[in-house]
């Protein structure tokens, strides 16, 4: 008898833990779902799943909270590019490269305005958040689209100082390659952000104007 009930509770104890795993990933399909559709209305959607799915850990996510991380990840990634930058501005001044330094001291202050951009947009959209029911919500949502399309101009713009010829043109390249990979974030941001606006205007019953 105790030899039955031993086997019986460890198969009761099997079907709760599948159970529970069904339910977690039934949640997990949900959020990944809402991501992948979410991802779809972007330039990127297969860099935007690749980028969000890994940095998301809630199962109630909403478009203002995917809206929130892709701008983090977007800030993360530009505050690495500029790290990058400065080492490479070391190397063009220790090989006595004036041209190519200069034109790397104008791209790190591109990168550095766009980094002050996307903290601007981010804050932003977390003080909406904990406002909540602001009537200006607009105007909030405004700057956090102005700052971070801003965001994305610098960004786009950096690697224009260097010269199409010569060994600024191979310099260009990398930097471009470097960059790309920070405007590509940012423009799914941007997306993002506007996504999460005509939600919740939608959702309010309100009309773009």
């Amino acid at each position: 008898m105790a030899r039955y009930n031993i086997s019986l509770l460890l198969f009761s104890l099997t079907i709760l833990l599948i159970a529970g795993g069904v339910t977690s990933c039934r949640r997990c399909s949900r959020t990944r779902a809402f991501i992948m559709s979410a991802c779809i209305t972007t330039r990127y959607p297969k860099v935007c799943a690749q980028t969000l799915l890994g940095t998301v850990n809630n199962t109630n996510l909403s478009h203002e909270e995917l809206a929130q991380r892709a701008l983090k990840v977007s800030l993360v990634r530009a505050r690495f590019a500029r790290a990058y930058l400065a080492k490479f501005a070391i190397r063009l001044k220790r090989s006595h490269h004036a041209s190519e330094f200069k034109a790397m001291g104008n791209c790190i202050e591109k990168i550095d305005d766009s980094i002050s951009q996307l903290r601007q947009s981010l804050f932003e959209l977390q003080k909406f958040s904990t406002d909540g029911g602001v009537d200006d919500f607009m105007w909030h949502m405004s700057n956090v689209v102005t700052w971070t399309s801003t965001a994305l101009t610098d960004q786009t713009e950096c690697a224009e100082a260097f010269s199409g010829s010569g060994r600024g043109k191979s310099i260009k390249a990398v930097i471009n390659v470097k960059v790309n990979d920070v405007s590509q974030v940012t423009s799914i941001a941007l997306a993002l952000v506007n996504r999460f606006v005509i939600r919740h205007r939608f959702n309010r019953g309100t009309h773009m104007p």
